[in-house]
């Protein structure tokens, strides 16, 4: 049996790895595919939207780093990395810290008896202690929001904007990934409808996990000046196929369009995979200061599903990566283990555990 298994190889799994094989932590990698899958699965011209640069010299951690010795910036000698960029830093670190990953494990189902969880996978039953849960989203994407959509084409399965056929488009959704959506539709020459429900080109939220960033501010400001994106504020409520064309049916207007709509509507997230062993509140898994499930103790949740109490959402890396070694440290506790290593995170600026001092304030 092993001390622990980390389900994801992605940002926040190699992360938390990374940490459990310093401290010397019996463990393993699961995925279900490869290291930085999720990446590779990107539309070819999508990029990280958070910069990187090489500040770690002042105790300033890359926005994409996920470990506090190591910077996307250097390694890949890009500010903004693509999906395939990103997925090869991930390689290196799995590589350089020599990380115990099981590539193509599938895991179907995960129950817990007494203190032991038993995961059932298409290579057999693996047990373990801890349980830390870093599957992701991006390969969970949101398809059933609302009647009809079926006759839509989530954003996360086009592979490449070259390929897209048509003149115009509607895209519902008006976050990021719309954003990018329409973005790279224009560039394209493309005619662009985005309907946002939020107006969140108008938000003037700080927290980027609750509006636009600014550097999709700039694209938008570079491609758009014709233009091209135009902006309807409503809630679709349901799509339908008549003959050769979709209607979109909003609060307060019937829409009609010739190409298949575009979702851009989010993701509902690997935990739906295991719903059962978390509580719910309006639509948040209960978890303690750790991390880890109320419901289910010893399983641990990192990375973008993540969200915490004083309404934090942990949905960029930059915020994630700062709650990796505060889950390694409670699991290398329990275990008797040496956590001395935790020190080193903190020094460098890379362990935030009291999320009260996680707030928006801004002087401009």
């Amino acid at each position: 049996m092993l001390d622990a298994v980390i389900v994801g190889a992605g940002p926040s799994g190699i992360g938390v790895g990374i940490i459990l094989q310093k401290m010397g932590i019996n463990f393993a990698i699961l995925d279900r595919n490869s290291v930085g899958s999720s990446f590779l699965k990107w539309p070819k011209q999508m990029k990280l939207l958070t910069p990187s640069f090489f500040s770690n010299t002042f105790k300033m951690i890359d926005l994409n780093a996920i470990s506090y010795d190591t910077s996307p910036a250097l390694t890949l000698q890009t500010e903004h990395p693509s999906g395939h960029e990103y997925a090869a830093y991930l390689n290196k670190l799995t590589e350089h810290f020599k990380l115990p990953i099981q590539n193509d494990t599938n895991v179907s189902s995960v129950s817990k008896t007494e203190d032991v969880f038993t995961l059932q996978t298409n290579k057999g039953e693996i047990k373990c202690k801890y349980l830390v849960w870093a599957a992701g989203e991006f390969q969970y994407p949101n398809l059933h929001s609302f009647p009809g959509s079926k006759n839509c084409i989530h954003n996360s399965l086009i592979s490449n904007w070259d390929d897209v056929k048509g003149d115009e488009f509607f895209v519902i959704g008006g976050y990021e990934s719309g954003m990018d959506t329409a973005i790279n539709l224009a560039e394209r020459n493309k005619r662009i409808i985005v309907i946002d429900k939020d107006n969140l080109l108008g938000n003037e939220e700080i927290d980027p996990s609750r509006t636009i960033s600014p550097y999709t501010k700039d694209r938008l400001r570079r491609v758009n000046t014709d233009n091209q994106i135009t902006f309807h504020e409503g809630k679709v409520v349901r799509v339908e196929k008549e003959e050769n064309e979709f209607v979109i049916f909003t609060e307060k207007k019937k829409i009609r369009s010739k190409t298949k709509p575009i979702l851009a509507n989010g993701f509902k997230g690997s935990l739906s995979l295991i719903h059962d062993l978390f509580d719910w509140e309006e639509g948040k898994a209960q978890l303690n200061s750790y991390d880890e499930s109320i419901k289910t103790p010893g399983l641990y949740v990192t990375g973008p599903m993540l969200q915490q109490a004083h309404h934090v959402i942990f949905c960029f890396i930059y915020k994630f990566q700062q709650r990796f070694a505060v889950v390694a440290n409670n699991i290398g506790i329990k275990l008797s283990k040496d956590v001395s290593v935790i020190a080193e995170y903190k020094k460098e600026g890379m362990y935030l555990d009291n999320l009260a001092d996680a707030k928006d304030e801004c002087a401009c």
